[in-house]
């Protein structure tokens, strides 16, 4: 598709996106069934957009297509992925036509959010959730596009993917492999796997036992903070019964503590039928507003609530980071610290 049938197709879409988006936060909407999108095959076609902060480097687009190319994919740069308005109006437009005009698009089988950043709270109440899921696609991403997984599992009943991003300046051989079991295979991912270390000693991603015990749901969750920033709207994260999966970069134990607070007083953790921390990236930092580290503020907030809890698994913030299917079931055991996805997040 050339850019001018793309930006009509996106109109066109856009024209429903105007009225979807006060239809999505009306109150009393259930949740749609679950829904998993077709699995992206060689040849393929993958749209490659940019929902979060502003991308004017133009070597992303190198980064881009070398990660899609790799998958034996056809990268399709979005309209503005590398020529976003600043103004902000114009800019929000900009990334809902993107968006729809991908998910509009018959040719186009997957698509993937090049980075995070900010800017996802600007766009999602005005996305066309029934678009999405009339044409059922992968959507990939994390950190900020969690939001996006949120209101998509609320909205569309979608399976999505929380998992590394073509755009961002590191991805090793492990990310590459993590997202192309997910997206490229139709059989489940299974027992997730940790990067193989040079010492044992000293992994960089070591895994904790918080809480020992099994459990088995489905998996929800992200960026902890995006999380925080989705309560109390329509895309807020349902936990019951669920495997509850989160994540955080450059934040401080008493801030990470905070938050987890706030979603113990409101009854997310309680609800969950385990949790499973993932590496959380330049957090364990000192501050003299708290006098616990992160693995004490895991221990002090999780460790109590009678679910097995485990920590250390390399998603997100990340340089090795696996691909997860949100929404399927998976089995928990914090015991052996193990997360295995026991259901395919694409149909065959």
């Amino acid at each position: 598709m050339d850019r001018r049938s793309f930006l009509a197709t996106a109109a066109t879409a856009g024209v429903v996106a105007s009225s979807a988006g006060a239809a999505a936060t009306a109150p009393g909407l259930t949740k749609p069934p679950l829904l998993r999108p077709p699995m992206v095959r060689a040849g393929d076609k993958v749209g490659v957009l940019d929902l979060s902060t502003a991308v004017y480097d133009p070597a992303v687009a190198d980064r881009v297509t070398a990660v899609i190319q790799a998958l034996g994919l056809v990268p399709v740069l979005s309209p503005h992925l590398l020529d976003r308005s600043r103004a902000f109006k114009t800019s929000v437009q900009e990334r809902l036509s993107d968006l729809h005009g991908f998910i509009a698009d018959p040719s186009v089988r997957g698509v993937f959010c090049a980075r995070g950043g900010y800017g996802v709270s600007e766009i999602v109440d005005r996305v066309d959730y029934d678009l999405i899921r009339r044409n059922p696609k992968v959507f990939l991403g994390f950190s900020d596009p969690t939001l996006m997984h949120l209101a998509i599992a609320r909205r569309a009943g979608l399976v999505t993917f929380h998992g590394r991003m073509p755009g961002l300046m590191k991805f090793t051989p492990f990310s590459l492999e993590a997202l192309r079991r997910a997206v490229c295979a139709a059989e489940p991912v299974g027992t997730l796997p940790s990067p193989e270390d040079g010492n044992p000693l000293r992994p960089a991603y070591p895994l904790r036992t918080v809480a020992p015990g099994q459990a088995s749901g489905r998996l929800v969750g992200g960026n902890l903070s995006m999380i925080m920033a989705a309560m109390g709207t329509p895309w807020e994260i349902d936990t019951k019964g669920a495997i509850f999966l989160f994540e955080d970069v450059d934040e401080a134990p008493y801030a990470i503590a905070r938050m987890l607070w706030t979603l113990r007083h409101a009854g997310k953790l309680q609800a969950a039928a385990g949790i499973v921390v993932g590496a959380c990236a330049g957090c364990d930092k000192s501050s003299d507003a708290s006098p616990y580290g992160l693995n004490e503020v895991f221990d002090l907030v999780l460790g109590d609530l009678g679910i097995p809890v485990f920590s250390g698994l390399a998603l997100g913030h990340t340089d090795d980071t696996l691909t997860v299917p949100l929404g399927v079931q998976a089995r928990l055991d914090a015991t052996a610290r193990t997360l295995t996805v026991l259901e395919s997040g694409v149909a065959g």
